[in-house]
């Protein structure tokens, strides 16, 4: 099977569009901070303990970078960072609690391709709009995810696993961490290339679903490197594939979906720091230079790399550039997966 080569060229767009809009949004969240005699401009950021919204469950991947995060940010702001787990609806009762938040930096999202592109795209009914309610703060880092099943399973690589699915369609499970989400658009497109129909089990996160992947309950999971791998060398699971564009590092002989016989097929999960809309300049250029800050740092790159993370750094402007180039490459993907008519 073949996904075209040049998907996400043809889904770019003119790259000044994003950085027009992440300005636009700079200069109104400018004249909001005025409104109340300077009051942002004459304070110190932060000015009290900062809150770093992880959308996801303690214990998963998403909360373990949170925290390595949170406590470098703790150093280069010498303040406070409390990492405050929301869990819920993909992600998006997480985005919504930093969305209703007051302007000042001092909630932040760690946001991602499902909070802050692909819920828009899918739920029609999402409580908030990620470009006009939160604003890019810093680019974090790429995440790297496998197909995850029990150490135990029958399914010893993906070949085994879709063949089977194909002889039973609609009997085989897959988790995803939320209907709609980006892993659950993973998924679907696999089903689209492979020709096969697996049905997806959501959960709130990975951690949850571990206890019912390895007794049988769902077949198999799309989960992070940080996650799967120490359950890998216990022995309690097997990666069948990388849904990446290319092998992880910290597994290195995980072959990605694309090598084994999906040419094309890669789906990017990243992470950065988001705040609500109307939140100062210069506080965002604060958060920006403490997170490249942290991301220049050799020990916390090393650590995230072994985690199975793509550190990448970059100022809020061209981080702007960059989602709107994903919004576009994302819509398409989804239109080709037909999850919103599911």
């Amino acid at each position: 099977m073949k996904t075209d080569k040049n998907f996400a060229a043809q889904a770019r767009p003119e790259p000044s569009r994003g950085r027009r809009q992440f300005l636009q949004a700079a200069v109104a969240g400018a004249a909001m901070g005025m409104a109340g005699p300077f009051a942002h401009a004459s304070q110190k950021f932060p000015n009290g303990p900062v809150h770093l919204v992880v959308p996801f469950s303690a214990g998963g991947a998403t909360d373990i970078l949170g925290r390595l995060i949170a406590k470098e940010l703790e150093a280069e702001f010498g303040s406070s960072v409390v990492v405050d787990n929301r869990v819920g609806a993909a992600g998006a009762i997480g985005a919504q609690a930093v969305v209703r938040s007051a302007p000042d930096g001092h909630t932040i999202l760690m946001g991602g391709v499902g909070t802050n592109i692909v819920l828009a795209l899918t739920q029609p009914a999402l409580t908030y709009d990620p470009v006009a309610d939160l604003m890019p703060a810093a680019y974090l880092c790429n995440v790297d995810y496998v197909l995850a099943v029990a150490a135990d399973s029958p399914f010893k690589t993906l070949e085994d696993l879709l063949n089977e699915a194909r002889k039973r369609p609609g009997q085989l499970s897959y988790m995803s961490t939320g209907p709609s989400g980006p892993l659950h658009v993973a998924l679907e497109f696999l089903n689209k290339e492979a020709g096969t129909e697996m049905v997806h089990v959501p959960y709130k996160g990975e951690a949850p679903a571990y206890p019912d992947l390895i007794t049988g309950r769902v077949d198999v999971a799309t989960m992070t490197v940080a996650f799967t791998k120490p359950r890998i060398e216990d022995g309690s699971l097997r990666a069948l594939a990388s849904i990446s564009a290319q092998r992880s590092a910290a597994m290195p002989d995980v072959p990605t979906v694309a090598e084994q016989g999906f040419e094309g097929y890669a789906v990017p999960i990243w992470n950065g720091l988001f705040v609500p809309a109307g939140t100062p300049p210069t506080v965002i250029d604060a958060i920006d230079k403490a997170a490249n800050a942290v991301m220049r740092k050799e020990s916390i790159r090393n650590q995230m790399i072994s985690l199975g993370v793509t550190p990448t750094g970059g100022s809020a402007a061209m981080y702007a550039d960059f989602l709107e180039v994903e919004r576009a490459r994302w819509k398409k993907m989804i239109e080709v997966t037909g999850v919103l008519k599911n």
